[in-house]
């Protein structure tokens, strides 16, 4: 049964820099959940489906078609056969993410996508939800966090580069309203794993983060 190492935490917390820097050094496959419902919400927003529609949301999830790909060294997500890595962060889709995300439905089938994946091969797995819901025995868990202005800034500097009049204070606000939704959400809320470790990266580096994690994971697999 291959191993799967999971890493939770709140948005722009550097979970997937950290986690596919992390996975590129033990060889392991990483997946950021986080695009499986961003792809979902892409779907939603192209095929005018209610977002207000549970069953019709959830079902979508059932039947989404999405694989993930390594090209040049980056993963890239598949929909359709279609490559949307650059489709998926757009304010619309970041707008409904976590309105479709907190369906129990829909987060019910892409549980079963992301055991699915993650059953295939050793993988590293970010999200919200990975070492509480998705693989509680996991051998390895991490939870990454930073302050949220430090987070709010790290994803403002990524808006300013599509969106050149982004508001920080705008930026700051809805990740606090998100860090909130995703704490409270009655389907599978994001908490702290037990067992996790949980790592603040509010001043560290992705690679003094990551050098962290290689300690613990020595640890546990050496």
């Amino acid at each position: 049964m291959p191993n799967v190492i999971t890493i939770d935490g709140p948005t722009s917390s550097g979970k997937s820099s950290v986690g596919y820097l992390f996975s590129q050094k033990i060889g392991y496959q990483f997946i950021d959940t986080g695009r499986i419902y961003r792809a979902g919400a892409l779907y939603i927003l192209r095929n005018e489906i209610p977002i207000d529609d549970e069953d019709k949301v959830a079902s979508v999830f059932e039947n989404l078609d999405i694989h993930f790909r390594k090209i040049d060294g980056k993963v890239k997500i598949f929909l359709l056969d279609e490559d949307v890595t650059a489709n998926i962060h757009t304010p619309e889709v970041t707008f409904i993410v976590p309105k479709i995300a907190a369906f129990a439905k829909a987060r019910n089938f892409a549980k079963q996508l992301q055991r699915k994946i993650g059953s295939l091969e050793d993988t590293v797995m970010a999200g919200r939800d990975i070492g509480s819901e998705i693989f509680p025995d996991s051998k390895l868990k991490f939870f990454i966090t930073a302050d949220a202005k430090v987070r709010a800034t790290r994803r403002y500097d990524q808006i300013k580069k599509t969106d050149p009049n982004a508001d920080f204070e705008k930026v700051l606000e809805s990740m606090e309203k998100r860090d909130s939704d995703d704490s409270t959400r009655e389907a599978s809320p994001m908490r702290i794993p037990k067992d996790a470790l949980v790592i603040d990266t509010t001043n560290l580096t992705t690679e003094e983060t990551v050098e962290k994690m290689m300690e613990a994971y020595k640890k546990v697999f050496d």
